[in-house]
């Protein structure tokens, strides 16, 4: 299991919570978060029961004056440690311009390192036949561009982030499934996720939550085996802020606990 896969795994596990089926579109009303919020997060990978922290990943919001319009700027950023550095080192960004009232996202970038082994994503939403502009460039070679069709209501992995803390998630049942579509590379995702009920979450160092607890189902592939489920802890308040993830991987387990927070919209409640 390479550690750039660890550090990578939180942005997608993130994203996928929850996006609920909403009446009139994708159209949704932020009460959830303000620019100035950061949050991190510790990612941990254990193996035969030991668990070990191997780097961190951080989410930013901030605003931002880009394409001649006042807009969101969502960054996520992922390092591994400097004692894996040695190893396996990584320096990953991903961020995205959105509009600050709707939320559709209008740029998205990525710019990895890892190990020796780079890659760059741009995307250019609200494109002629509702299309999503694509260049896609690997280790340093020539860039490709490609066009997908976008199906309406479809997220870089960034911005399903916040738009998915926006949501009204009052009357939801237990067992209820929904689904989201996120544009990963040059490939769009229907991945599914259920809802499981109100649980209590402790997070080291920070405390006791009362959380929504969701499951994933994760699309197989070169980290996950076919199957497996993906478990998400979100604050059962008005920030609807992620504070647990766990899941399940080919080798071993992974988690990613909230590890700090400032500047968010509303208090956050924990009980030791």
């Amino acid at each position: 299991m390479k550690l750039y896969r660890l550090i990578l795994l939180l942005t997608p596990i993130i994203t996928f919570k929850v996006i609920a089926q909403q009446p009139d579109g994708c159209r949704v009303t932020n009460t959830a978060f303000v620019a100035g919020e950061r949050v991190c997060y510790e990612v941990s990978y254990t193996w035969f029961f030991i668990w070990t922290d191997v780097g961190e990943a951080c989410f930013t919001v901030d605003s931002d004056n880009r394409f001649g319009k006042t807009l969101l700027h969502l960054k996520a950023t992922g390092k591994s440690y400097p004692f894996y550095d040695w190893f396996f080192k990584v320096r990953d960004l991903y961020e995205s311009w959105v509009d600050p009232v709707s939320l559709s996202p209008l740029y998205y970038n990525r710019n990895i390192y890892e190990g020796g082994f780079t890659k760059e994503n741009e995307y250019w939403f609200n494109q002629p036949g509702d299309s999503v502009k694509i260049r896609v460039r690997r280790k340093g070679g020539p860039n490709k561009f490609v066009s997908v069709k976008s199906p309406g209501c479809l997220f870089d992995v960034v911005t399903a982030i916040y738009y998915s803390r926006c949501l009204n998630f009052s009357g939801i049942r237990q067992g209820a499934v929904f689904p989201v579509n996120v544009l990963m590379d040059e490939e769009i995702f229907n991945v599914k996720y259920r809802y499981l009920g109100k649980d209590v979450r402790k997070v080291t160092g920070i405390g006791k939550m009362a959380c929504l607890k969701f499951q994933v189902d994760l699309v197989a592939g070169d980290i996950f085996s076919t199957n497996q489920k993906l478990l998400v802890w979100v604050t059962d308040d008005a920030n609807k802020l992620p504070v647990y993830i766990e899941s399940p991987i080919r080798v071993g387990s992974i988690q990613a606990r909230l590890k700090s927070f400032q500047g968010l919209r509303h208090k956050l409640e924990s009980k030791n």
